[in-house]
């Protein structure tokens, strides 16, 4: 990692596409999802070690991962380490970027020192701009991450590859950072589901998903995603989540689910959102 990288923030990529540019309009905007999901709020007894949330443009799963989100109002964290799937990018490594920070219109969240060098002792885990150049799937979280927790500090990571090899260092890495922060480190796996389906198949193919995820079966889900009989583009980062944090079923608690025909009205082909909690006593 060179020193001019280090000092690197990366800028907005998708900022006025996937969800608005105006910093004004953005707050108005998550304002609207939270004031619709209030009604809907969950009283979580357990801490929440981890979030599942999609990744789309705002005005088709905003509301789904603000069911989610709404859950870390009056909540703290030291860290929150995202981990994202790869769409524009293939490479074979579990990249954590090499810079200061992400910057979106809320403002900047700095890169965690400390937790990049933890998890850069892990294997398969590489320092660089792969996947970080114009990815979103990582970039929507953060406003949400912002409106709750402020420019806290994150450990942004991007899975280029997820097949099972990667997929098992990418847990040791959750396991590893969980042993150094606990209560402290909140994990976010991003993914939507089921892509450019009618919204018939979209539907039982997501729920034979949830349905899994509910259960914690990671290996019977990877199976699934490896044959594409499921689909989750984050498939890799959730599964190295609840194996990382050794989640059993109780532990999950899904919150619904939706998908782009509801906003598209386009019911021929859809893509798939849940969101879902992941709870951890960390005495356990």
């Amino acid at each position: 990692m060179t020193h001019s990288s280090k000092l690197h923030i990366r800028k907005p990529a998708v900022a006025g596409q996937f969800y608005p540019g105006d910093r004004s309009t953005l707050i108005n905007m998550l304002d609207e999802f939270f004031a619709s999901v209030e009604k809907s709020h969950i009283k979580i007894d357990d801490h929440i070690s981890g979030l599942i949330a999609p990744h789309a443009g705002y005005v088709y799963s905003g509301i789904q991962a603000a069911k989610a989100y709404q859950n870390l109002k009056n909540k703290t964290y030291q860290c929150v380490c995202i981990i994202s799937p790869s769409h524009r990018e293939y490479f074979s490594a579990i990249s954590v970027y090499s810079g200061a920070g992400y910057s979106t219109p809320l403002g900047t969240c700095p890169v965690d020192e400390h937790a990049r060098e933890l998890a850069l002792e892990c294997k398969g885990v590489t320092s660089g701009l792969e996947g970080h150049r114009a990815e979103h799937a990582l970039e929507v979280q953060l406003p949400f991450i912002q409106y709750f927790l402020g420019n806290v500090s994150i450990l942004p990571i991007v899975m280029g590859d997820q097949g099972k090899a990667s997929i098992e260092e990418a847990g040791a890495c959750v396991r590893k950072l969980y042993k150094a922060y606990g209560k402290d480190i909140l994990f976010i796996a991003s993914s939507d589901l089921s892509h450019f389906h009618n919204s018939r198949i979209a539907q039982k193919m997501d729920t034979d998903f949830i349905s899994l995820l509910e259960k914690a079966e990671t290996n019977n889900m990877y199976e699934k995603l490896a044959t594409n009989d499921l689909e989750a583009c984050g498939g890799g980062p959730i599964i190295a989540i609840l194996q990382g944090l050794d989640i059993e079923s109780k532990n999950i608690k899904v919150l619904g689910y939706t998908h782009s025909g509801y906003v598209s009205h386009d019911h021929d082909s859809v893509v798939g959102y849940t969101s879902a909690l992941i709870l951890k006593n960390p005495k356990e």
